[in-house]
């Protein structure tokens, strides 16, 4: 694969030049300063650029299109990184010599129309449209309250000190309450001044020719703002806090929230994966096999690693009973790993798992680039470099990034009941 980068005033274009994938990737990305009220503004916008345009006018004519370019996808992506807000535009379209010559001009027309040509009328989104995407976005809301893990999740951040941490990426329902037509056409052009954009290509493309079109399309609607992102750091242990919620007819879910002091560079792109696994994802995971398995003290339980954020979130269903035990038990199975009392059988299953997932990146062009993407805008490293420092991770790395992991919340959703099922 040839990767290239060409540096314009307001905005940088990467391109992964590959002919192993029959279609082409653009990616228009966005960052933007972290604002809690601007998450819920943002999944909204998600459904409006979606949904229509100044060219089409409801979702029937945006399918109609799409099914026109060979069943061409656009999407809007939102996703929150610690200090920073990404908005990212991507289009997925096949190659021109598998449909029709073309086909890359007439869907990156789509493209840049569905991005810079939204359905705005005297300054505001258009009605139908607005209310339809309003009420997508509410039923999303009332869905995210079925998912019990969710929002067990989701509230154990909110008790973090930290204010970015706190928010879910998708917003809330009561500043959804907040936004009408005018407010989101505003939003709209507030989202782009402010912004930090880099347009990634992945394709078996022509540089030149896909280059002149991009930027023929984002010319003058661009502007130059430097990357705002950077990655959390903890670099003290807070005292612990505790909450409980009760909720009727559900089994209990228990969160276990730990900050992750002074990680560094290499701990978070290299030895968490590693130490993520062997603590708490996976079938084969301490707290799968000692906490669920041999003492049958959860229905499920699994850790979450979010390096960017430096935490790990431990969410296990279980009996409410059992609860002190659970804790107690993670705890247990932590200061194991503190201790350096784990086998090395232990780390080769972790390293031969990662290097499994890592591999598999290579059938999947997402995959791909999105580790460029986290390499150019989050300095993490790039696909090659993430496989060739898997067998580096030593046991005393593992053992050290360990003793890093500061409980700082325990969170509990009870159930007055407890079933398995939920």
């Amino acid at each position: 694969m040839d990767y290239k980068v060409y540096e314009y005033d307001n905005y940088n274009i990467h391109v992964l030049n590959t002919d192993k994938f029959k279609s082409t990737i653009v990616s228009l990305t966005l960052v933007n300063e972290f604002k809690k009220e601007n998450l819920t503004k943002n999944a909204l916008l998600r459904r409006l650029l979606t949904s229509s345009s100044g060219s089409l006018k409801n979702q029937t004519e945006v399918y109609k299109k799409s099914y026109e370019l060979y069943n061409t996808d656009f999407s809007v992506i939102n996703e929150l990184y610690n200090n920073a807000i990404l908005t990212i535009f991507d289009i997925e379209f096949l190659e021109d010599k598998y449909t029709e010559d073309g086909l890359q001009d007439k869907a990156l027309s789509h493209y840049f129309d569905m991005i810079f040509n939204p359905n705005i009328i005297n300054g505001k989104f258009e009605e139908s449209n607005f209310k339809l995407a309003k009420k997508s976005l509410l039923n999303y809301y009332e869905m995210q309250k079925e998912d019990k893990y969710t929002y067990s999740i989701n509230k154990s951040h909110e008790l973090l000190e930290e204010e970015q941490l706190k928010y879910a990426a998708n917003g809330y329902i009561e500043d959804l309450e907040k936004l009408n037509e005018k407010n989101m056409a505003e939003y709209y052009k507030e989202l782009f001044e402010t912004a930090h954009v880099d347009i990634f290509i992945m394709g078996n493309v022509n540089d030149d020719k896909i280059i002149d079109l991009v930027n023929e399309n984002v010319k003058d609607k661009l502007y130059k703002n430097d990357n705002v992102y950077s990655c959390n750091i903890f670099d003290k242990t807070s005292d612990i806090k505790e909450a409980l919620d009760k909720e009727e007819n559900n089994q209990s879910k228990l969160v276990v929230l730990y900050k992750i002091l002074n990680m560094t560079d290499r701990e978070r792109n290299v030895v968490l994966p590693i130490f993520n696994r062997i603590f708490g994802l996976g079938n084969n995971s301490k707290l799968f096999r000692n906490v669920r398995e041999k003492k049958s003290l959860a229905y499920d339980i699994r850790s979450i690693a979010q390096r960017e954020e430096s935490l790990i979130t431990v969410i296990s269903g279980i009996s409410k009973e059992s609860k002190n035990e659970v804790i107690d038990s993670i705890n247990y199975e932590l200061s194991k790993l503190q201790k350096g009392e784990f086998n090395d059988s232990d780390i080769d299953d972790a390293k031969k798992y990662r290097s499994i997932i890592l591999k598999g990146f290579d059938d999947d062009n997402y995959s791909i680039l999105g580790t460029k993407v986290s390499s150019v805008l989050f300095n993490n490293d790039d696909l090659e470099e993430r496989r060739k420092n898997v067998d580096t991770v030593t046991k005393k790395e593992i053992t050290d990034l360990a003793n890093k992991l500061s409980l700082c919340i325990i969170y509990m959703l009870e159930g007055d009941k407890d079933n398995e099922e939920d």
